[in-house]
């Protein structure tokens, strides 16, 4: 009796057996939650760093958000442009990331001993800084141990999960990168729950060990992990080489139609109410949890969160990421956001917001979160040209990292601005009127980014709109009615 042969997978190259896809979705997976942790770990901890050492919210706001967020917003783009077209033997995604691991390594460490490093700062150079105390010594160290830490840890962001789009077989990318968002929520919810109640008095231990596991996932990833060949780079706009060239190609080919202008002022409107998030810890200490009930509770939402993306990446396959993420955002603003501003008039003991608080997170956060999260990279992979994934990833990219560093800032003067009527504490209570002010035009504005998707062809025949370089000969639009390679997902 003749054996069956295995069923072949393939994405670009490369081919797979089941074993061995099995073994790339350990590795992929492996290296997420490694990442995820990583990155879980350093915005909290510097959050109770600024405000024990006595940071305004502008500060907070400048030093966690705009300074690292600009940092990222200059370089997302040249990494992810550069990416598109770079080849070597290791492939155009691993080496950016294998690059940045020892100097992203090293950040942590620094980061780890940052208060150390502050006070040395402080006690040798401290007479160059008269009347500087030693607290804004050690904060301004902070800071720029981040500014230097956020480039090298841009270029795991950026190409991080450009990566999956390369080495995953298209056919099985939605249901992956729902086990992938799952994983990672598990991940995250494993640090809120067991690790982050010791921010405050373990925090060089903490980072020390999230230097280790990142070390350990990432490099194991980069040598488990093999890319396909691609073809060679298309020619820049008019067939010129030059930098000018580059940038003009790469800023033509992501605005020249108005069909992601929705998205890409959507994107910025909303991330500027999600400045809020900066200070996010600050509206869970205020209402009056601890750090202990703080962990829990995140950790119910992330679990549950994770739980139900399954069933939201099988709704975005059925009936197309677009809609789900609308139905997702809109109980988040019309349902959870307003909820949140109950504690302006409520005021129970820390035990009953506790328990309300988790009914909200399992009932209507974790289902938002969950139906709202297909829209990065679920519809994103649907809606930006598959040739261009990664230059079309790094502009949403800038569109809303402008929009959160303008966010980080603002919210920050509002929150200092309005403390002088209310009292510090009690300014965080109006975060979610901040989120909803910008949330509501941003929804509307999405919605017409909706309607433009079923103008290009919809469900049936959608073609992401893209300026396709002829060499010498300019560019060539190409829509829904081109009769040309298809560009879209």
């Amino acid at each position: 009796m003749a054996m069956i042969p295995p069923k072949i997978y393939h994405a670009g190259t490369l081919t797979y057996t089941k074993a061995a896809l099995v073994m790339l979705f350990f590795w992929l997976i492996w290296g997420d939650f490694c990442y995820t942790v990583m990155e879980a770990v350093t915005g909290p901890i510097m959050q109770l760093k600024f405000k024990a050492l006595g940071a305004s919210n502008t500060e907070m706001g400048l030093l966690l958000g705009a300074i690292p967020g600009t940092v990222y917003a200059i370089l997302n783009p040249v990494i992810s442009y550069k990416s598109d077209r770079f080849r070597s033997r290791w492939g155009r995604r691993i080496p950016f990331i294998l690059f940045s691991l020892p100097f992203l390594l090293l950040g942590l460490v620094a980061l780890a001993f940052g208060e150390q490093i502050g006070l040395w700062v402080h006690g040798h150079v401290g007479f160059l800084l008269k009347g500087v105390s030693a607290n804004q010594v050690t904060i301004l160290t902070f800071g720029s141990l981040l500014v230097v830490f956020t480039p090298f840890n841009t270029f795991v962001t950026t190409t991080f999960w450009y990566l999956f789009n390369d080495v995953v077989p298209e056919h099985l990318l939605a249901r992956f990168m729902s086990w992938i968002r799952v994983f990672g929520l598990l991940s995250t919810g494993f640090y809120w729950c067991f690790i982050f109640p010791y921010s405050s008095t373990h925090s060089t231990e903490i980072f020390l060990g999230a230097a280790l596991l990142y070390l350990v996932g990432i490099g194991l990833l980069c040598f488990k992990v093999k890319e396909g060949e691609y073809p060679p780079p298309e020619p820049y706009i008019n067939g010129r080489t030059d930098p000018l060239a580059a940038v003009t190609t790469y800023a033509r080919e992501t605005h020249a139609f108005p069909h992601y202008w929705y998205l890409w002022i959507c994107t910025f409107i909303g991330c500027i109410g999600n400045g809020a998030g900066t200070f996010a810890l600050f509206f869970s200490l205020a209402i009056g949890l601890n750090l202990t009930q703080i962990g829990y509770l995140n950790t119910s939402v992330l679990v549950t969160t994770g739980i139900l993306t399954v069933g939201a990446g099988w709704l975005a396959d059925r009936y197309h990421p677009i809609r789900v993420v609308i139905v997702g955002n809109m109980l988040g603003l019309f349902i959870v956001a307003p909820l949140s501003l109950i504690w302006l008039f409520w005021h129970p003991s820390p035990h009953v917001v506790f328990w309300v608080i988790l009914a909200i997170n399992v009932c209507l956060s974790a289902p938002s979160g969950a139906l709202g999260g297909m829209w990065d990279p679920p519809m994103l992979m649907r809606v930006f040209p598959r040739t261009h994934f990664g230059q079309f990833c790094s502009t949403n990219a800038v569109w809303r990292t402008a929009g959160g560093v303008l966010g980080g800032v603002l919210t920050g003067v509002f929150l200092d601005f309005i403390t002088q009527w209310v009292g510090r504490d009690r300014a965080y209570l109006f975060l979610p009127a901040w989120s909803l002010f910008f949330g509501i035009p941003s929804f509307v504005i999405f919605l017409g980014f909706y309607r433009s998707w079923r103008r290009h062809g919809g469900d049936d025949a959608y073609l992401a709109p893209l300026l396709v370089t002829a060499s010498q000969q300019g560019t060539v639009p190409v829509g829904p009615s081109a009769n040309l390679t298809d560009n879209g997902i």
